[in-house]
């Protein structure tokens, strides 16, 4: 019985921990986004040049890991007071926080739990870009978004359910992914 509480109790702790996880923190580049969006919507590009150094570091990292045009791009079109260019690279760093999820699932394939979280998190930035797609992107975007989901597998409950992770099918709609979102 006590094996048994004991077993119960650590399942309990690592469901809340993953719970935890998955709930933790803001995320910079939305966040960077909005202020940005409603700074130049009222015109008011002295405020978006703000918010752009405020959230520079975060750029300058995206940048650097999934797309050297960004920073120099949205700097640029922010300074010349570019709306239509400022949308798309805002577009740009919310298609490489996807990117980042999504490589981020892959590394942690064989941890579920990360893994879920990482691919939730892709989910929830491509639900944000989704409405500047077109349609046939969009629908390509979120089935191989939704594939990649499915691939990860599942521990099941106690084993039972438990269906193995396919890192091929992963990697195939990774690359589908990485198309899409390098056409922004």
């Amino acid at each position: 019985m006590k094996i048994l509480l004991l077993f119960i109790e650590a399942f309990i702790a690592s469901t809340l921990h993953a719970y935890s996880y998955a709930a933790a923190g803001k995320e910079p580049t939305i966040d960077a986004k909005e202020a940005i969006t409603r700074a130049i919507n009222g015109d008011d590009f002295k405020m978006a040049q703000t918010v752009f150094k405020e959230y520079e570091q975060t750029y300058r990292y995206l940048n650097d890991e999934f797309n050297t045009l960004l920073f120099e791009g949205l700097k640029t079109s922010i300074s010349n007071h570019d709306k239509k260019q400022v949308f798309r690279w805002l577009d740009v760093s919310i298609a490489c926080e996807i990117q980042r999820r999504i490589e981020g699932g892959l590394e942690n394939i064989k941890v579920f739990n990360v893994a879920k979280v990482m691919l939730a998190k892709a989910d929830k930035f491509y639900k944000i870009l989704s409405v500047s797609l077109d349609k046939e992107k969009n629908e390509i975007l979120k089935a191989a978004i939704k594939k990649c989901a499915d691939s990860i597998g599942n521990p099941g409950l106690f084993g039972v359910g438990a269906k193995v992770a396919d890192e091929q099918e992963y990697k195939k709609n990774q690359q589908v992914i990485a198309q899409i979102l390098k056409s922004i």
